[in-house]
């Protein structure tokens, strides 16, 4: 049987836009505890790369499970460098059966020592209600395109 269309009114936005927010300044504030507070218990971080992308194929895959594990791999690849700034674009939210999906353009700064390695994106989250509000249950990052070193983010 199929789950009924999740409803959503305009906290429930304002929650969701909160969580990709909070995920970004736990990213840029390097609190990566905090990270996993984005997620539910069982999520699933997937990133992918466009072809033409050199060295993307390195990155693509499921990254990792269950929000401590995704908090765990995303803050040991950005512990490795000085800095990050990731900017959120538009946001199109869309209930769906089961939960909310987002789309989130994003555009991430990453510097360690004089190198730089910049990527641009989408986030299509699911997001479910929890008992701790909305939560991310499936992250897909797709990077269209990058610029600089990718030796940057290497670990």
């Amino acid at each position: 049987m199929a789950q009924p269309m999740e409803q959503t009114d305009a906290r429930d936005e304002a929650e969701i836009r909160s969580v990709l927010l909070g995920y970004v300044a736990a990213l840029d504030g390097r609190r990566f505890e905090l990270l996993a507070d984005a997620f539910t218990e069982d999520a699933e971080l997937e990133n992918s790369f466009e072809p033409y992308i050199p060295g993307g194929e390195a990155f693509t895959g499921v990254l990792a499970g269950g929000a401590d594990a995704i908090a765990k791999a995303v803050g040991g690849l950005m512990r490795t460098l000085d800095a990050t700034q990731h900017f959120l674009g538009a946001i199109w939210i869309e209930p769906v059966e089961g939960g909310v999906r987002t789309r989130t353009q994003v555009i991430a700064h990453h510097h360690r020592g004089g190198g730089h390695y910049h990527t641009g994106g989408t986030y299509t989250d699911l997001f479910v209600r929890t008992e701790d509000g909305w939560r991310i249950g499936r992250r897909v990052l797709h990077t269209s395109w990058t610029t600089g070193d990718p030796g940057v983010v290497a670990v």
